[in-house]
């Protein structure tokens, strides 16, 4: 199986933003990207996870990733608002039944490391903010949005996490899940 891990908007539209850190979503999640990859390489199974750069707008996305020919896609993001709210959420095509699954496994995984507010699981239409990327891929896509990076109690969770690798060791351990789904649902 191969894993679309896609990071987060782009060096040109870097996303949400913690001003008191100066971190973006952007540059998070380009690391985190890498080091989910790097995990998987120390068990010779770098083959399997794509490292997806949004090269040519949003738009142009899911053709992008498309090209790699994944079964699944993981789209890294941080949720953002008014610097007082926390939580974690993942989001999933309202139509796809894998997607609402593979969403609930990462929901689960990650809302337990986190243990901030518990968003849940969210369908998004086509129409809805994330949706055109989480239809038009041919793979189950979710977007993970499991902390809020403006909030900084949030993001400093999140930025440890990442530091001591335990955010990296869900995010694979959930990619495995998710993949086991996926072959026990084929």
């Amino acid at each position: 199986m191969k894993i679309a891990v896609v990071i987060g908007h782009s060096e040109t539209s870097p996303g949400a933003m913690n001003k008191t850190y100066v971190m973006s979503e952007y540059e998070f999640h380009r690391a985190l990207a890498y080091e989910i990859k790097t995990s998987f390489s120390d068990f010779n199974m770098a083959d399997q996870i794509v490292v997806v750069h949004r090269e040519n707008g949003y738009a142009k996305l899911p053709s992008e990733i498309n090209s790699f020919n994944p079964d699944l896609v993981v789209s890294l993001h941080a949720n953002a608002h008014d610097t007082t709210v926390n939580g974690c959420e993942m989001l999933y095509y309202h139509k796809s039944e894998k997607g609402k699954n593979i969403a609930q496994i990462f929901q689960d995984k990650l809302q337990a490391l986190f243990s901030n507010k518990d968003r849940g699981i969210k369908p998004k239409s086509s129409e809805d903010r994330g949706g055109h990327l989480l239809k038009a891929t041919d793979a189950p896509c979710i977007i993970c949005e499991p902390f809020f990076i403006d909030n900084d109690e949030d993001y400093l969770l999140a930025e440890k996490l990442f530091e001591n690798g335990e955010l990296t060791k869900v995010y694979c351990e959930a990619i495995n899940d998710a993949v086991k789904y996926l072959r026990d649902a084929s």
